[in-house]
């Protein structure tokens, strides 16, 4: 008994478990950020033809396409009520899930037959064969007949029992003919029918007007796309000709720093070839001096001494100078104009690019007339580092 009053349960929340789109029961079903699930199929069929992005249910509208992901939790219930549901059906089709039928709504006369009509007057329902005094005796003619209503209770006063066929507008409450005549005189009134129409035109027009909106929003969405893709391509431009520009800066240094160091190395070749003219100069003067003192002692080694008195040596030249080691500076003006220049540059680069970046254009064109703060400083720095230089020469 137990068993059955699940299964019973289950198969109550059949109208849960399907898909508003296919009307199944779900088939992987995938949840949205609204809380609405459908068949993950049912809802990219749906996504597929639309411009944007929504819940069928309730409209939701999503700026990018959700994330569909499996609720596992549902699927494991419609399995289950899958299972049950074949399991009930016998030998009917295993694969389709029977649909639960609303109750039929019966003859109020006999309380046999299924009502094919429905009197707002009488407030009663009526099989075919009770109907016919409505639609044959002329008695009945003002009456209003309608498909069946199961909730004819519910359209009842519940003040006086009266069908409510009126619609008050300005407490916005239906109402029956004595509530229109006790307490509703003086306020405006219309028929359910009416006022559903009314409220449909309204509810319309603000479907418009959200449709109008929506379709603005995602142009301006498609309008910042495209911007952001021209912004891609203009940022590529500017990296390209900032990058330009940089490695000029880089290939003007780099060639000034190797004409620098040319400088430098025509300054030190000058200075050897000086040295190496000096050192063969003294080098020829020892071999003079060696070659006369060989003389001296080969004299002082002869033992003849008639000889010995005839003999002279002469000293020579080289003896009346002094050796001396000259001091030779790699001081040319080339080098030291440009060890001063690449000083003073560098302080000029270190004082614009400590400056805003929005500050450093000022100090850059030369139209505007104007010095650069600190400009006398830096001159004078610079006068102070050639001084500098000049005294401690290499």
């Amino acid at each position: 008994m137990a068993e059955v009053t699940d299964t019973m349960a289950l198969l109550s929340l059949e109208d849960d478990l399907t898909c508003s789109i296919c009307l199944c029961p779900f088939d992987e079903p995938v949840s949205l950020t609204c809380g609405h699930s459908f068949c993950r199929r049912c809802l990219e069929e749906t996504w597929s033809n639309a411009s944007s992005y929504c819940c069928p249910h309730c409209r939701a509208h999503f700026l990018i396409k959700p994330e569909l992901k499996k609720n596992t939790v549902l699927s494991a219930v419609v399995e289950t009520f899958r299972t049950k549901a074949g399991t009930d059906a016998g030998d009917g089709d295993a694969g389709v899930t029977p649909r639960h039928e609303p109750k039929p709504i019966m003859c109020d006369m006999c309380n046999e037959a299924k009502a094919v009509k429905t009197c707002l007057t009488c407030i009663t329902s009526f099989c075919s064969d009770h109907v016919r005094p409505h639609q044959e005796n002329p008695l009945f003619r003002a009456h209003e007949l309608c498909e069946p209503l199961s909730d004819l209770v519910e359209r009842l006063c519940p003040e006086h029992g009266k069908l409510m066929e009126f619609y008050c507008a300005r407490h916005e409450r239906s109402i029956c003919s004595s509530c229109l005549q006790q307490s509703h005189k003086e306020c405006g009134f219309s028929t359910p029918s009416e006022q559903r129409m009314k409220i449909e035109s309204d509810l319309r027009d603000k479907l418009n007007i959200l449709d109008g909106k929506m379709e603005k929003n995602q142009l301006v969405i498609t309008q910042m796309r495209e911007q952001q893709a021209k912004l891609k391509e203009m940022a590529v431009v500017r990296k390209r000709a900032l990058e330009a520009e940089y490695q000029q800066i880089r290939e003007m240094l780099q060639r000034d720093e190797r004409e620098a160091m040319d400088a430098l190395d025509k300054d030190l070749d000058s200075g050897n070839t000086k040295l190496n003219t000096l050192m063969k100069k003294f080098t020829q003067n020892i071999e003079k001096i060696s070659s006369t003192r060989a003389e001296i002692n080969n004299l002082l080694a002869k033992s003849h001494t008639l000889d010995f008195l005839q003999a002279s040596v002469e000293m020579p030249s080289v003896v009346n100078f002094d050796p001396y080691c000259p001091r030779i500076n790699l001081d040319s003006k080339r080098v030291i104009a440009y060890h001063s220049s690449i000083v003073g540059l560098k302080e000029q680069i270190n004082k614009i690019l400590c400056q805003p970046v929005e500050n450093r254009i000022s100090l850059l064109k030369p139209d505007l007339g104007k010095p650069v703060p600190g400009e006398g400083e830096t001159n004078c720095k610079s006068d102070k580092q050639k001084d500098k230089i000049g005294k401690n020469r290499i």
